[in-house]
């Protein structure tokens, strides 16, 4: 119970470990993602800022030039005006500065327009009381532009002074605060921009070193458990090497007075003095039968010491399984067990001492925990020999069938077979598959069954020899039997 117990032991552990790692990598996956997407967004962030300051710049640009040719016109219409007015008073002629000024003026309205259409284009103006300011300045120019050409300067100073003056301190004060708008908006999108790049900055400077320190303690953590598992296997194997060593040199000890007390007990069954006596012929046959239970144990014990190191061997060679199983069956015999066999000849590929100890175990299994008639029956069935233990005994409970071959079963607190270590079905099961076959367990007309199946020997099998076809409901039986 302890090995038992110290296994469950360590498969919680190892549960444990594996739900541990899986909640750091989940853990490591989820900061990993919020780390990439705090990234992103800061990428994100300084390219939308980039882009705000690039519009916002582009609009101040355009608000200033918009401005200038606002102020250029009304300075060189102004200026063309006070000329022409001159002139017409002093009879000076200067026509070439007025003409040079009204095309200074033209250019400047022209430009004028446009910056007012990029401003409406660009989203910085909506409303309509700008356009109509342009509109009337703009038209106001280009009548006293008019003027100026057909030679009305009188005309063209009252436009001035009356209307293209008043527009112009009207526009250029909405032209100044869409300027002063835009540009504390560059101001803010620069600020804002600053203050995304201050915490880029930041964050390189902390999380690089976490990330770095966050893998090196992972990293740490990994070879730590990659060293504790391989210490456990090194354990392990030490303890499985422990085990082996004692289990071998145990049944080593044990076989010497073992085989001593059987061959004595077999020399004094055949003393014609032991003969007479009944009670003393009783006592040599329940020694014989305690010693071969002995032996037995042993030998299953050694098996799975064997069979837990890999390192139980077959030596396989064709077997007339008919004379050992009636070899078997004599041996069993001396101990009082009366045992039918009735065996159809065969020859199967077999490991001869394993085959021995197989049927041997079986047939103590049917001896101990079975009915007094025990039956041995064989038959060729296709490329297999099959060979039943067969006894009239109360069989397993149905709560263990399904864990019939497994080692230390248990039923509630007590082995599912009494007086045994629990072994012996479990290396039946394993010796079988070791051989290329299989083990059944059925009950069948209040009889408990126990099903060997064996590949036959390739000489055994003919050429023609075709093996029996089974219906599906049959192969499906067969199946479900040999899993149980």
């Amino acid at each position: 119970m302890t090995f038992r117990k110290t296994k469950r032991q360590a498969a919680t552990d190892d549960r444990a470990a594996a739900r541990g790692l899986a909640d750091r990598s989940l853990t490591l996956t989820l900061v990993t993602g919020l780390v990439l997407l705090l990234v992103l967004g800061l990428v994100f962030s300084v390219a939308y800022g980039s882009q705000r300051i690039t519009s916002d710049a582009g609009a101040l640009h355009t608000a200033d030039e918009t401005l200038r040719s606002a102020t250029v016109a009304r300075a060189q219409l102004a200026l063309a005006v006070h000329i022409s007015v001159v002139d017409s008073a002093m009879g000076t002629n200067s026509s070439e500065a007025v003409a040079l000024s009204v095309g200074e003026a033209e250019q400047a309205l022209a430009d004028f327009r446009t910056g007012i259409e990029n401003l409406y284009s660009q989203g910085v103006v909506s409303d309509l009381e700008m356009q109509d300011l342009a509109g009337a300045f703009g038209s106001t120019g280009d009548a006293t532009i008019e003027l100026l050409g057909s030679n009305n300067p009188d005309a063209a100073q009252e436009v001035m002074e009356s209307a293209f003056a008043p527009e112009f301190e009207h526009l250029t004060d909405e032209l100044v605060t869409v300027r002063n708008t835009v540009a504390a908006s560059v101001a803010s999108s620069d600020a804002a921009l600053g203050r995304v790049g201050n915490l880029a900055r930041f964050l390189v400077a902390f999380l690089i070193p976490a990330i770095v320190i966050f893998v090196y303690r992972e990293l740490l953590r990994r070879q730590q458990r990659q060293l504790d598992l391989e210490n456990r296997l090194d354990n392990e194997k030490r303890l499985g090497a422990a085990r082996d060593t004692f289990i071998a040199n145990a049944s080593h000890e044990l076989r010497t007075p073992l085989t001593s007390i059987i061959g004595l007990s077999e020399l004094l069954s055949e003393d014609p003095a032991i003969k007479k006596t009944p009670a003393a012929a009783e006592l040599i046959d329940l020694i014989m039968s305690e010693s071969d239970d002995l032996a037995r144990m042993v030998e299953d014990l050694l098996t799975t010491a064997r069979l837990d190191a890999g390192a139980l061997h077959y030596v396989f060679d064709d077997i007339d399984i008919e004379e050992e199983v009636a070899d078997t069956v004599a041996l069993v015999q001396r101990a009082g067990q009366r045992i039918t066999m009735s065996c159809a000849p065969g020859v199967v590929r077999a490991d001869r001492l394993r085959l021995r100890q197989l049927i041997h175990n079986l047939l103590s299994n049917a001896r101990k925990y079975g009915g007094p008639d025990v039956r041995v029956a064989g038959r060729v069935d296709g490329r297999t020999y099959v060979c039943e233990i067969i006894d009239d005994g109360p069989g397993i409970p149905e709560e263990l069938t399904g864990r019939l071959f497994e080692k230390f079963i248990h039923q509630g607190h007590m082995t599912a077979t009494k007086d045994s270590v629990g072994l012996g079905l479990s290396i039946v099961h394993a010796l079988a598959l070791g051989m290329g076959g299989s083990i059944a367990y059925e009950r069948n007309g209040g009889d408990t069954h126990f099903i060997v199946r064996l590949p036959l020997s390739d000489s055994e099998i003919q050429p023609t020899q075709v093996p029996k076809l089974e219906t599906a409901s049959a192969r499906a039986t067969h199946r479900s039997k040999e899993h149980v």
